[in-house]
């Protein structure tokens, strides 16, 4: 419960972390330099772990689609990031959960009873709120975010695909990788030049690729030898963390229309966890 409760808290730092850049440096740079640190961290921890020789896992067609998928996670995100709270662009991605709940239940994956479906409906509700949509639609940053949160969910879904054999760093350095030149294709789209990063930058930079390694490992850690039922619903901290950074550092806060909709969220996703941890203690 420790882990996953510093984990997604540290994954509400990096968001935070990269909000801060992308308001002064080019979305691509940022990707890139990222990429490239946390690429090389992974490797340090592979060959610390004398994992090096599964690099050739990578040519996996199950951990280039997860890479893909993740690579286009962090450039969507990023842009969504600019110009929206970052609380409301974290309660946005709990949803995911719910989706995933949906997707398997369309595609006959898993029997979802009358109580999930009614949750997924409320937590649909929810982001509808929180995004809260006017005569001309929604705003695209919110869209955005929507967008990755669909993105989120089918790279989880996509998890499932990759062996158990293949280790979580290089999964890790693979999606660094495709991040990096996610961003190489996009900076010759984009018209902002790459600016020389000030120590300050750079800072955030290799703090955010820190607690990007950091925090995947400490949830992963948080299934291993415990009820996933237990640690799930502490996933839920990074909504209060990221609202709590939001206020301090930009001074946002929810208006009260939002607040419903993250309450529903939230309420949501925790009914969903404790309705599927009863079906699994009764089979």
């Amino acid at each position: 419960m420790l882990a996953m409760t510093v984990g997604t808290a540290g994954f509400a730092i990096n968001d935070a972390m990269m909000k801060l850049l992308v308001a002064d440096l080019p979305v691509s740079q940022i990707m890139v330099l990222r990429g490239l640190i946390v690429a090389s961290l992974a490797l340090v921890w592979l060959a610390r772990e004398g994992r090096l020789r599964s690099l050739s896992d990578i040519r996996r067609g199950s951990v280039l689609l997860r890479a893909a998928l993740e690579g286009t996670i962090v450039l969507v995100y990023m842009q969504a990031l600019r110009a929206i709270p970052l609380g409301l662009a974290t309660a946005i991605l709990q949803a995911t959960p719910l989706m995933i709940t949906a997707v398997a239940a369309i595609w006959g994956r898993e029997t979802v009873g009358l109580a999930r479906w009614a949750a997924v409906v409320v937590g649909f509700v929810g982001v509808l709120i929180i995004v809260q949509p006017d005569a001309h639609g929604i705003e695209p940053a919110m869209l955005l975010a929507v967008i990755t949160a669909v993105f989120v969910g089918a790279r989880d879904l996509s998890n499932r695909l990759v062996p158990a054999q293949v280790p979580l760093f290089l999964i890790v350095f693979a999606a660094s990788v495709a991040s990096v030149l996610g961003g190489g294709v996009l900076a010759t789209a984009e018209a902002t030049p790459w600016l020389w990063p000030d120590a300050h930058q750079l800072a955030l930079i290799v703090g955010a690729a820190t607690f990007v390694l950091g925090s995947t490992a400490l949830i992963t850690l948080s299934f291993r030898g415990t009820e996933i039922s237990a640690v799930s619903p502490f996933r839920y901290v990074g909504v209060p963390v990221a609202l709590l950074i939001g206020f301090f550092v930009w001074g946002d806060a929810p208006n009260f229309w939002a607040g419903v909709g993250i309450g529903l969220v939230v309420a949501a996703g925790l009914f969903a966890m404790r309705d599927e941890a009863r079906r699994a203690q009764s089979r």
